[in-house]
């Protein structure tokens, strides 16, 4: 019940934020008619709306542009599990296959969309979250619980969603790092404004010599040499206005990654991928309640592997989407239609090589009063499975103008990969084109407190997944066959004043199969993250937190299976020598930690990084 896949590199330091939100301007018909209150920042990923959040009803994270530059040389995995509340596998070192888990669903139940689009594979049904350059993101957006009665398929887990640096005001900055394991890293970033046109470029490239992404307790596919990656990824946003609230963009982000890994000794086993969206969009106001976006995209996830197992599997997503806002009747509304298209090239000859979805979906977020209210509904037709519907509906009361209580309740539902559909017939095995969706009921209850300089909540939730998809007894095909139980509860607190910034997160949870009551894979019953930050003029430095409990490796969680849990502590710190230059270092588990994401796979140890950046902001 784990998945993943392959690359990554990050960017370079700016200066070190260690709390903060996403800042997108507040658009006026969102506003409510309440008692006057400090402008909130803006999300979209809740309802697929603009919407303040404190008024966001779903749990929700934020990773704004600071945390994201004073990373270093995080992979985004490792940037989630510290800032985004989440539990990560990976198989080796950065640019190797991770995965990333949210309220303990599996890896596959978390819909990843970059700028609003898609770049999944189809035949491993997960997101290559490590080729995702941290270079080319401005904030991320983590919405934690079910999700597919806007999202769609794969929503059981949750959302998260990648906005690529945009050009909202003009800007120069280019940045060189160094570090551990002979790692190199440069980037470069230009946004300029010339009448109604507005563009940004963004290039980056990283490598490293890397460390063997195996030890001997991984068998067969032990294989001591060092295991590299080089990383290239380049990013263009480009919009022009056409009049007054009607506008035309080009989005595009790709990366291209080449990684070494370990499938055995005596062999030079590399994987090659390219990773990629772009999207055409018409933004268009058509009243002063009224707007529209039109998207057409491509995501793609091509990815070649030489060595002892050679092959290449592409995957191109062609979609489009038309979502329409509305501000009526007290409230403010989402309604739109989205299709999608997915397509596989691969020298496996797999029995279907094309499907297509189309979803129509609709939702509300009010406020009357002190209560606040949001619902959504979403039909979904697969051209292999049929039809599938799912819905959510959130209440909320303002207790004051800081406290609100809440609960929700909804459903969701994952389609069946390419590899578990259509697999062709090998080795005895193959794909089951008879299997149903996998599908969850969750329900949560909230209490937050925003405003201020003290924030923090707690969440209890629990989900049911049924038709989980698993290997028969035979190991001949996949059947639909598990259930799994998730229950927990989530601590998180924040405070900053104008020196120190602090913020932590906690969770307990039990996500265990329905049936046996054995734990899930990789899942533990105990994790989370601390930060502490201070800033004294040029200076800032802070140091971080991460804690997890055991885990198994394995769904009978034998004692051969068990991986121990771990803390790991994080330094960091930069110095503004000038109001455009920036020097930064950052010391990653400090203590040399040792520990295990996936059984028989190495992780980082105590590792340095320092860049130099420059920018005329």
């Amino acid at each position: 019940m784990t998945s993943s896949r392959s690359l990554r590199a990050p960017r370079a330091l700016r200066g070190l934020g260690l709390l903060a939100v996403s800042t997108l301007p507040t658009l006026p018909f969102i506003a409510h008619a309440a008692e006057p209150q400090t402008l909130q920042p803006v999300v979209v990923t809740a309802t697929r709306a603009p919407q303040p959040i404190d008024t966001v009803l779903a749990d929700l994270r934020v990773i704004d542009a600071d945390a994201i530059a004073n990373a270093g040389p995080m992979t985004l995995t490792e940037l989630l599990q510290i800032r985004g509340g989440v539990e990560i596998s990976a198989n080796g070192g950065p640019g190797q296959v991770s995965g990333v888990f949210l309220r303990g669903s599996n890896a596959g139940h978390v819909v990843l969309l970059v700028d609003g689009v898609r770049i999944n594979s189809a035949t491993a049904g997960t997101n290559a979250f490590e080729n995702i350059p941290l270079a080319q993101i401005e904030r991320i957006e983590i919405l934690r619980g079910v999700g597919s009665s806007l999202y769609g398929a794969d929503a059981i887990g949750g959302v998260i969603q990648v906005f690529t640096k945009n050009a909202d005001a003009p800007r120069s900055e280019a940045s060189v790092g160094i570090g551990q394991w002979d790692t190199h890293e440069a980037s470069l970033g230009l946004a300029r404004k010339a009448g109604a046109t507005r563009w940004s470029l963004q290039a980056g490239w990283r490598e490293s010599r890397g460390f063997s992404a195996t030890n001997p307790t991984a068998g067969f596919s032990y294989d001591p040499d060092a295991d590299g990656w080089r990383n290239l990824n380049l990013g263009l946003n480009l919009e022009h206005e056409l009049a007054d609230g009607h506008s035309l963009a080009l989005r595009s982000m790709a990366s291209r990654g080449r990684t070494q890994f370990d499938a055995g000794p005596g062999t030079d086993d590399v994987n090659r991928q390219r990773l990629s969206s772009t999207a055409l969009e018409s933004r268009n106001r058509i009243s002063a309640d009224w707007r529209s976006l039109l998207r057409l995209a491509r995501g793609a996830d091509h990815i070649r592997t030489d060595g002892a197992f050679p092959g290449f599997v592409d995957t191109d997503q062609d979609q489009a989407s038309w979502q329409n806002d509305i501000a009526a009747l007290g409230g403010q509304w989402v309604a739109g239609l989205d299709w999608r298209r997915e397509k596989v090239v691969s020298d496996t000859a797999y029995t279907e090589a094309t499907r297509r979805f189309l979803g129509a979906f609709g939702g509300v977020s009010a406020r009357f009063g002190e209560h606040l209210i949001e619902a959504s509904a979403r039909h979904d037709d697969d051209s292999q499975f049929g039809g599938h519907a799912t819905g959510k509906l959130a209440w909320g009361y303002k207790l004051t103008p800081q406290w609100r209580a809440s609960a929700s309740y909804g459903t969701a539902f994952k389609a069946p990969s390419f590899n578990d559909l259509y697999y062709p017939l090998a080795f005895g095995f193959s794909g089951n084109p008879n299997l149903k969706p996998e599908r969850a009921r969750s329900a949560e209850l909230a209490l937050r407190h925003d405003g201020g300089a003290l924030q923090g909540g707690v969440v209890l939730f629990a989900s049911r997944v049924s038709d989980l998809i698993a290997v028969d007894p035979s190991f001949t095909t996949v059947i639909n066959v598990n259930r799994a139980r998730i229950r927990g509860i989530t601590l998180d607190a924040s405070w900053r004043s104008d020196i120190w910034t602090a913020r932590g997160e906690f969770t307990h949870q039990d996500a265990e199969d329905a049936d046996t009551g054995a734990r899930l894979v990789r899942r533990a019953r105990q994790y989370g993250s601390a930060s502490l930050g201070v800033v004294q003029g040029p200076w800032r430095g802070g140091i971080e937190w991460v804690v997890s409990g055991d885990r198994f490796g394995a769904a009978s969680n034998s004692v051969a299976s068990r991986m121990g849990g771990y803390g790991l502590v994080n330094l960091n710190a930069s110095w503004a020598m000038t109001p455009r230059w920036t020097l930064a270092a950052r010391l990653n588990n400090l203590t040399g930690r040792q520990y295990e994401l996936v059984q028989g796979y190495n992780t980082p140890g105590s590792n340095l990084f320092v860049s130099l950046a420059w920018t005329d902001l």
